[in-house]
């Protein structure tokens, strides 16, 4: 896909919102920081003007979303980058 038509964050409750708002991931890479070297997680997402809509409505406070879904979406995303630091043989989303 071309980098152009991808939306890439790395505010774990954005890509939550957006996960629980049925948007599919499509990448994710990671990069260590911090003092304790921790992974922190870079999700993308395909950009459309939809996303762009919900991404403006989460930054104006806007949206909903349903609280056991969100906590699932943050667990399974905090596993996904663990997941793919801790696997060197992750290929999540190349094509």
């Amino acid at each position: 896909m071309d980098e152009t038509n991808v939306f890439s964050t790395r505010d774990l409750t954005l890509a939550a919102t957006l996960v629980s708002h049925k948007f599919l991931m499509i990448g994710l890479d990671f990069q260590i920081e911090g003092g304790q070297r921790k992974p922190v997680g870079y999700f993308k997402f395909e950009k459309t003007a939809e996303l762009e809509d919900v991404r403006r409505r989460y930054s104006q406070g806007l949206l909903t979303v349903e609280p056991k879904l969100f906590m699932t979406q943050i667990h399974g995303l905090k596993a996904e980058v663990e997941n793919v630091y801790k696997n060197p043989h992750t290929d999540f989303g190349s094509n």
